[in-house]
């Protein structure tokens, strides 16, 4: 499967999941679509880009045997399943430890683990800083400006 196809698959699929999402919609209040709205006519921009771009040659993308392209779907494969078990992880401790420090501690370890340099010091602490600055900004958003209650985690009281 190359990336041409696994773009173009990708789109079509999102295209899809966002035409079920609005199909489905139904709001409380008058003004409670807004966010919902914006947030899918966003993703189907972005999504249409993203087919637009499938279809128009790039010249600059490296042209890989099948060997190496056999590696790099074994290396994406196992590096998936770990940031799957960190998120899972995160779901089942971020009651217990509380929506701060599993953010911090979640986030930062999938930046770590998806990052090319993990062994470099610099590079975990620039995965704390990413992992800081995601669990901020959805703090902020869900915490301040939605009013949506974090949990507080049952660690800290």
């Amino acid at each position: 499967m190359d990336a041409k196809f696994r773009d173009r698959l990708g789109s079509v699929i999102m295209l899809a999941f966002i035409a079920i999402l609005w199909g489905n919609r139904g709001y409380t209040t008058p003004f409670g679509g807004i966010f919902p709205d914006a947030v899918m006519i966003f993703m189907t921009a972005l999504v249409v880009l993203t087919l637009i771009r499938s279809f128009i040659s790039r010249q600059a993308m490296e042209v890989e045997t099948k060997q190496r392209e056999d590696e790099k779907e074994e290396k994406h494969w196992l590096d998936m399943a770990v940031v799957m078990v960190i998120l899972l992880l995160w779901v089942l401790l971020f009651r217990y430890l509380g929506f701060a420090l599993a953010g911090v501690v979640g986030f930062a370890s999938i930046a770590w683990d998806t990052s090319r340099k993990r062994k470099d010091w610099k590079m975990m602490v620039k995965a704390v800083v990413v992992g800081m600055a995601v669990t901020f900004a959805l703090m902020a958003i869900f915490g301040y400006l939605l009013q949506v209650p974090l949990p507080e985690g049952e660690i800290f009281g």
